[in-house]
């Protein structure tokens, strides 16, 4: 069995999730961001992606994106785009598309559990991927890029989950992709 917590969520007020709301940081080139920003100046891509702010001909050392990417997230939040939740919570988060429906939960996951294998990697990640994904969290202070785990469901989840989606939803947009949050 795998260790799941409840967290205090940093997220978009519902008036304007999709504003906020992004592709993973990890989906798109450069030169695709930087267009995706021109159009979209609060996107949370300026917090996972803020090299995407710099001047094309210069590459900026690391130090000098992390802390891009700590003011993009301290400016959102002094400008109160993106709210804390008063509680910890475990939250649950439906895509859907024309085709397809996925709906799971998000929470604090145990790294012991994935240390361990009760968590399966769902993919080989490069080491120099992983210390640039653990120094921006570290800098952050928070994990911007969340990772997608499969799960078994059990009745009780099941039922916990279907209770939650028939109350109010903190979120309710359409992205451009078509994509219904």
């Amino acid at each position: 069995m795998v260790l799941i917590k409840p967290f205090q969520a940093l997220h978009p007020n519902s008036s304007n999730a999709k504003e906020i709301a992004c592709f993973p940081y990890d989906v798109a080139y450069e030169s695709e961001v930087r267009e995706f920003l021109r159009a979209n100046p609060n996107s949370f891509l300026r917090v996972t992606r803020p090299e995407a702010d710099f001047n094309t001909t210069a590459t900026a050392d690391t130090e000098t994106v992390l802390e891009a990417a700590r003011a993009n997230l301290e400016e959102l939040i002094a400008n109160a785009k993106l709210v804390r939740d008063t509680e910890s919570s475990v939250y649950v988060y439906r895509l859907e598309s024309e085709a397809h429906s996925q709906t799971g939960v998000v929470a604090c996951c145990s790294l012991a559990d994935y240390e361990r294998g009760a968590i399966k990697k769902h993919e080989k990640i490069r080491p120099d991927k992983v210390a640039e994904r653990t120094a921006h969290m570290v800098a952050l202070r928070a994990q911007t890029g969340l990772i997608l785990l499969a799960f078994k469901a059990t009745q009780m989840t099941k039922d916990l989950i279907g209770q939650t989606v028939q109350g109010p939803s903190i979120f309710d947009f359409t992205c451009g992709a078509g994509i219904h949050h």
